[in-house]
């Protein structure tokens, strides 16, 4: 009998449930504007976006001003709020700007894309009364706008053989580059969108400043897996324009031939063969251009496919910059891509170089552990098996830790910490603070579908589910607020280069290894093995790479491409790297990473916090505030809001964040492939439930006299005075609320 009871406490011991827990419901209502709010951040927005011109590149090229000159600095979102109508938006707006928000992504899909067995040029007109919407919508609210008109991906083999006919390849992914109809199309496209007049505006968007970035297209590479999709017709066209190349490069192909020493190509697409009469030249699949390949003795003629592949992505983004200004005059900022590669440690290079045809650079990245599932891409269901971890104790998942071409502005047009993990409120901080120590310019969170706040309900509202691309969560716009406001301020010193690297273009021809790469991005929906490390940098990695990878956490690591200047690494760097006891810190001080007992703590004079294991420290004692708490994973962050030190501020922003799970939310332990994870037993219900933290704060400050606890709309919900003991100010934070203002 006793052994029965031993095992019925392990086994409830091992399912978790969210109820079962310290927790409070997170109820807020909706958000009214009111004039009230003791928190409200539109007044950093313009009054109307592109009030002052259209956004360009500084000086310097390397980051964004306003149509004055003056600098200017965003914090996004993706949202699909347009779908619901310009009342929708217009209120959307209203609720992005209070806590913080001036830019929007429109991530859609404008061409016709088969619908209907419509041709080619035609474009989705639903699809561009939602753009012309949600440009009319946001401007009213000094939100910019940025533009992506066109995904590949979404469009299947079938629709893909009824829309451009005659069609071989697996989709549409990488014909863009090279197929001279789908140019065309292409063309069109923008052309009918960008040139009526938006009759939500009485301008065109070609323009209208409030559109400030145009891309070319979302997720699309000759660089990427898929280029294994290009299939018969498809295969042989640019096998005819490799031919083209290699006339253009040594005067003829059977010149290439000579210089390859008549090789074949390893691996070819489809097993085609080399046709040099007619100078149709196979390529070999990708794969062969990755590290693990190995060149051997088709050196030669891989460095000319990679050449190749690079040189016809980066003519073709030239010919739409060209296109944009010439034929359309539209003035809108330009971005060529936002996709990695099938290899990033030797690929990247040669990615990122194509896109500086352009004037802005980008990738997407999100945060993605194991989910495992009938419908893992989109919801989380009963019996899904995943790990939860954030970024904390794997420094090098986050996605800020990027080589950025030097002298452009760098955008994450994607990103996310995708659920089932619980450990988000760590994201806004941490995206904002080394956002701004490294210099990456916008991060536009995934995705804001709802018009306010959006509790745990289905994915698609027939599905038995919890939807999973959601940010419209305590803990995650929640978290906003206090980020929002310390990245468009400025409150973290941006440094210095760590490292600046001139790579020749024939080094980026033949792949070799830069000084130091970030581990390579993941795609929760493509990629079957995801990263699961215990520690910041792998054992494989360290033996790759000249110089430490946790370098992106000292400061910025930029690239200069076609040049042969000589490479420059910050004195001293790996004082600042201390593998043993796994810290980075910045060059600047103000942030330190403590990968060990996952914790980052932030330590400018107007912006300071913890993030993570907060009991991992009996005190977290930081230059004007001391925090101390037993939680094993919160974010409790102190922002001086009228610029000034926190010890002489005479407005504090106090922002507290946990973990959040739907009410009913339970799991238990099992095991995955051998390893430790978890199995989801109920996804729950509405509302959410948001774990409580026992913190005490102190604050170097003599001048506050109240403390004002506010709802989750900024609204005050109780006061209470404050006085300085031995000029310290103590508070309790309470465990029912995001937000505290001192005063």
């Amino acid at each position: 009998m006793f052994l029965w009871v031993l095992i019925c406490i392990a086994f409830f011991a091992s399912e978790l449930s969210a109820d079962e827990v310290n927790t409070w419901a997170f109820q807020p209502g909706r958000d009214t504007y009111s004039d009230k709010a003791v928190l409200d951040l539109s007044y950093l927005n313009e009054d109307i976006a592109g009030e002052t011109g259209f956004i360009r590149r500084a000086p310097d090229g390397a980051s964004f001003v306003r149509g004055d000159g003056g600098p200017i600095r965003f914090w996004a979102v993706n949202s699909t709020v347009a779908r619901l109508g310009l009342p929708a938006l217009r209120e959307h707006a209203k609720f992005l700007a209070k806590r913080g928000v001036n830019m929007v992504r429109f991530h859609g899909q404008i061409p016709q894309a088969g619908k209907n067995g419509g041709p080619l040029e035609s474009i989705n007109r639903e699809e561009r009364s939602r753009i012309w919407q949600m440009v009319g919508a946001m401007k009213q609210e000094g939100i910019y706008v940025t533009f992506s008109p066109y995904y590949p991906h979404a469009v299947s083999k079938e629709a893909a053989q009824r829309w451009v006919a005659p069609h071989d390849s697996l989709g549409l992914t990488g014909l863009i580059y090279f197929d001279p109809n789908l140019q065309s199309a292409y063309k069109s496209w923008l052309r009918n969108t960008l040139v009526p007049v938006n009759p939500f505006t009485g301008l065109a968007l070609k323009d209208d400043p409030a559109l400030a970035i145009i891309q070319m297209q979302n997720e699309d590479s000759l660089l990427f897996w898929t280029f294994n999709k290009i299939r018969g017709r498809e295969a042989r066209m640019i096998a005819t324009r490799f031919g083209e190349f290699l006339t253009e490069k040594y005067g003829s192909v059977r010149t290439a031939r000579k210089a390859w020493g008549n090789v074949p190509a390893p691996g070819p697409l489809e097993d085609m063969q080399d046709d040099w009469d007619n100078g149709i030249i196979a390529l070999s699949n990708i794969w062969h251009l990755t590290a693990a390949a190995g060149a051997g003795s088709a050196d030669a003629r891989l460095r000319d496919q990679a050449e190749f592949l690079t040189i016809t992505m980066r003519r073709w983004h030239q010919e739409v910059a060209r296109f944009l200004r010439e034929d359309i005059g539209a003035r809108q900022l330009f971005n060529a891509g936002n996709w990695r590669t099938a290899d990033d440690a030797v690929l990247d290079d040669l990615e990122r170089y194509a896109y500086t045809s352009g004037e802005v650079v980008a990738v997407n990245r999100y945060v993605s552990r194991l989910h495992v599932g009938d419908y893992f891409g989109w919801a989380i269901s009963n019996g899904d098996r995943f790990r939860d971890t954030g970024v904390l104790k794997q420094p090098l998942d986050l996605p800020i830790t990027l080589r950025q071409p030097a002298n452009y502005p760098y955008i994450i047009p994607e990103t996310h910490w995708v659920p089932p993990i619980s450990q988000q409120s760590e994201a806004p901080i941490l995206m904002s603070a080394y956002q701004s120590l490294t210099g990456v310019d916008v991060s536009y969170w995934y995705n804001a579908g709802q018009v306010q706040w959006r509790q745990p309900q289905s994915a698609n509202g027939h599905l038995p589910s919890v939807g999973k691309w959601v940010i419209n969560t305590p803990q995650m716009i929640g978290s906003f607020p206090a980020a929002a406001f310390m990245f468009r301020k400025g409150l973290i010193e941006e440094a210095q280069p760590v490292i600046v690297e001139h790579r020749t273009l024939d080094e980026l021809w033949a792949r070799r290894r830069p000084l130091t790469a970030p581990r390579q991005g993941q795609d929760p929906n493509r990629d079957s093995v995801l990263p699961e490390v215990n520690s910041g940098v792998s054992a494989s990695q360290q033996e790759q790479i000249s110089i430490s990878p946790l370098s992106f956490l000292a400061g910025p690591v930029h690239a200069v491409f076609d040049s042969n200047e000589p490479d420059y690494v910050y004195p001293d760097l790996d004082d600042f790297l201390d593998i043993e006891r796994r810290v980075a810190t910045s060059i600047t001080n103000q942030l330190e990473w403590d990968w060990a007992n996952g914790l980052v703590t932030v330590n400018a004079p107007q912006a300071q916090g913890v993030v993570g294991a907060l009991s991992s420290r009996a005190s977290h004692d930081l230059s004007d505030v001391s925090i101390q708490s037993s939680a094993d994973y919160a974010s409790v962050m102190v922002v001086s809001m009228d610029g000034a030190p926190i010890s002489k501020s005479t407005k504090l922003l106090i922002q507290v964040g946990s973990t959040a799970r739907p009410t009913g939310w339970s799991t238990k332990q099992v095991e995955h492939e051998g390893e430790p994870a978890e199995m989801v037993i109920s996804f729950g219900s509405a509302p959410w439930q948001i774990t409580e933290i026992e913190a005490l704060l102190s604050v170097k400050n003599t001048i506050l006299t109240k403390a004002t606890t506010l709802d989750a709309n900024g609204v005050a919900v109780e006061e209470r005075p404050v006085s300085p003991y031995n000029g310290v100010i103590t508070i309790k934070v309470p465990k029912d609320a995001l937000y505290m203002v001192l005063q």
